[in-house]
């Protein structure tokens, strides 16, 4: 049945259930009818032995004569041809009488001696191995002063009971074949016109309203509960395209919304950048004013010591030492300024502006990750990039600065404890048509039920300490969006988490 109603149509399923019961009670019937027939020529078949048991018991009586009772014998074949054999024999199964006068004064088999109780009739089907056609074996009790002292057996031909059964039989199956089909027609073609039709049409003008067409109201003059649901469906139609601008309002809502809190995101990460590089920038420029003062006192020391006539030789060498080391000082520590200026001067543009451009792929991690030093000092962890040197890359490098970015800062805030120590680790792996980025750590991991989430917007496990959730959302989107690849979360709780980062090559156009 499960088979049926997955394959087959409303229509077709009623149809056939319908049709099985009605079969099923029209067999129920001719079975009974039959069985009822069969009941009535039996009582006709006793009938008709009784009335020859009577007959042939009251001259046996009568005259203990075996010629009188083949006389009987004669006379009943005589008057009835259906009867084709007819035999008396005592309980020990000898033959005092038959029609057929050759089989008197046998002994029958013991198997096919049967000898009745008082005023008991047996009938019983000769197989029809042992005839050409359907014959009645009728067997009564022989009587003796009220005494059973034997059995009478009459042979009789039931050719026309058992046609008047078949025919009987083959006009209920006729009969029943062709209620049944009738009654399937009617029934399809009745609920072809008020089931099905008016469910094809619903089925049509939802299709239509879901291809956002213009849908004429539905009347069905048809059943109640099919009238009810073409109203309800009129409803759901006449409110839908409220319904859809109040849903579109909200969504352009919550996209503004998600868009200025994805660029306080942007901004709030590039203030934090600015902050950490200012600090960065403080402690060479410092240490370059130092010198420079340092240099300036030892120089008015130097010309005040010339301007006595009293200078040496070894004074002057010691100040051209002194000059040499300060100046040596105030070279690398400007260069290191000028160099982190550099970096966060091209970080900080690319986060601001979308421009694709080649770019050394190694040198740009490196200098994400200088950009980050200022908040990686307050902590106990240590970060490598394992990149070749000549690796180049043409794509959006301020969107691989905001995924490095976020996926580093989201270690240090829920990877690890304060004052853990730990080890994050860039891999990148060149491959003939991509390069796949694998970010690391080592850290606490996470369960399953956050790695299912985690690139969720507004998904977040630190709300509490001012976690917006977007963190992971924006690396997924840039990732995907902006740069076209993949990115795959695995973790493991104890065991750190793993960014798998698939980012597809290009060619830098020439034009």
């Amino acid at each position: 049945m499960p088979f049926l109603q997955k394959k087959l149509s409303l229509q077709k399923r009623i149809v056939f259930l319908v049709t099985t019961v009605t079969v099923s009670m029209l067999s129920t019937m001719m079975v009974f009818d039959t069985m009822s027939l069969n009941q009535s020529i039996r009582q006709a078949y006793v009938s008709q032995i009784s009335g020859m048991t009577i007959a042939i018991n009251g001259r046996y009586e009568e005259s203990r004569s075996v010629t009188d009772v083949q006389q009987i014998f004669d006379y009943i074949q005589y008057k009835n041809n259906r009867v084709l054999e007819m035999k008396l024999y005592s309980k020990e199964g000898i033959i005092l009488a038959a029609s057929n006068r050759s089989e008197v004064g046998n002994r029958l088999q013991p198997a096919s001696v049967v000898i009745p109780k008082q005023d008991q009739t047996i009938v019983d089907r000769v197989p029809m191995a042992q005839s050409d056609k359907p014959v009645v074996r009728l067997t009564a009790p022989l009587q003796e002063d009220g005494l059973v002292v034997g059995a009478v057996e009459v042979i009789f031909d039931s050719s026309e009971e058992a046609d008047l059964l078949k025919n009987r039989t083959k006009l209920i199956l006729i009969v029943g074949i062709s209620v049944a089909i009738v009654l399937s027609i009617l029934l399809w073609l009745i609920l072809r016109k008020i089931v099905i039709r008016p469910l094809s049409r619903l089925r049509e003008a939802a299709v239509l309203v879901k291809q956002g067409g213009e849908l004429p109201k539905l009347q069905f003059k048809t059943s109640p509960e099919i009238a009810e649901v073409s109203e309800a469906f009129n409803d759901m139609v006449k409110n839908l395209d409220e319904r859809y601008q109040e849903l579109q309002s909200v969504l352009n809502t919550l996209q503004v919304t998600q868009d200025q809190l994805v660029q306080s995101e942007k901004m709030g990460a590039l203030g934090n950048l600015v902050a950490g590089v200012s600090h960065e920038i403080n402690t060479p420029i410092g240490i370059g004013v130092t010198a420079i003062t340092y240099l300036d006192q030892k120089t008015k020391q130097f010309q005040s010591l010339y301007e006595t006539g009293k200078m040496k030789k070894s004074d002057l060498e010691q100040f051209l030492s002194v000059i040499g080391e300060t100046n040596a000082m105030v070279q690398s520590n400007l260069e290191r300024a000028s160099s982190l200026v550099r970096s966060f001067k091209q970080i900080s543009v690319d986060q601001s502006v979308e421009v694709k451009r080649t770019f050394h792929l190694r040198e740009y991690l490196e200098g994400i990750i200088a950009s980050l030093k200022p908040t990686l000092k307050k902590t106990r962890l240590r970060v490598d990039v394992n990149c070749d040197k000549q690796l180049s890359l043409y794509t959006y490098p301020g969107a691989l600065s905001q995924i490095i970015t976020n996926l580093v800062m989201n270690s240090l805030n829920h990877a690890y404890g304060i004052e853990e120590e730990g080890s994050l680790s860039i891999r990148v792996t060149d491959y003939q048509e991509s390069i796949t980025i694998a970010y690391t750590d080592d850290g606490k991991g996470m369960t399953q039920e956050v790695l299912d989430h985690i690139f969720d917007p507004f998904f977040t496990t630190s709300r509490g300490k001012g976690g917006t959730g977007l963190g992971m959302n924006i690396v997924y989107n840039l990732v995907t969006q902006s740069l076209n690849g993949t990115i795959h979360c695995s973790s493991t709780v104890g065991h750190g988490s793993l960014f798998m980062i698939t980012i597809p090559k290009e060619e830098e156009s020439d034009l």
